[in-house]
């Protein structure tokens, strides 16, 4: 019986440690397979294999109540490997895209509508002028190890390029 137990412990810490980066999240989904996605968010609509990877877009329909502005939102997920490594919100189909503001109310809302839970932390990693002045690009850690990425451009500084995705600076300070 302790020789069971023994076994079953150490597959579980070898199971953690190969999955080191999945994030902290109340639902699984970074680093986790399209077959584990759709039973959280149901079955894909689309699927594009692109050099990038595989990309499988969701049902926008829940999504949508969050951003009611915004109608034609939809969001993705890209997989490397057979493994979620983006997930992606796409606004850039609604007619008033460039209204769309991505900070970090947005992005808790994103976040908390993925994971399921709210994000524990907003920290700016970086902040990056491409070559045009209105472009910028931005990182900033949620928490649980998920960072977040977007562009802000134009007049009116509109998002877009929205990502989630694992980053090992986001996760949790230890010591």
């Amino acid at each position: 019986m302790n020789v069971r137990f023994f076994s079953l412990a150490l597959s579980g810490l070898v199971l953690v440690g190969l999955g080191a980066d999945t994030a902290w999240a109340g639902q699984l989904v970074l680093n986790q397979t399209p077959q584990t996605i759709e039973r959280t968010f149901g079955r894909y609509q689309t699927r594009l294999t692109t050099s990038d990877g595989v990309t499988y877009t969701y049902s926008p329909t829940q999504l949508r109540r969050l951003f009611p502005k915004f109608s034609k939102t939809g969001w993705s997920i890209t997989f490397v490997n057979n493994r979620a490594k983006y997930i992606s919100l796409n606004v850039a189909a609604n007619p008033n895209a460039d209204d769309f503001t991505y900070d970090q109310p947005e992005a808790a809302k994103f976040f908390q509508y993925v994971f399921g839970y709210q994000p524990p932390i907003w920290q700016e990693l970086s902040v990056k002028f491409t070559g045009n002045e209105t472009i910028h690009d931005y990182k900033y850690c949620l928490g649980d190890g998920v960072g977040t990425s977007f562009t802000r451009m134009g007049a009116k500084q509109f998002a877009d390029f929205i990502r989630l995705y694992y980053d090992p600076q986001c996760e949790k300070k230890k010591g």
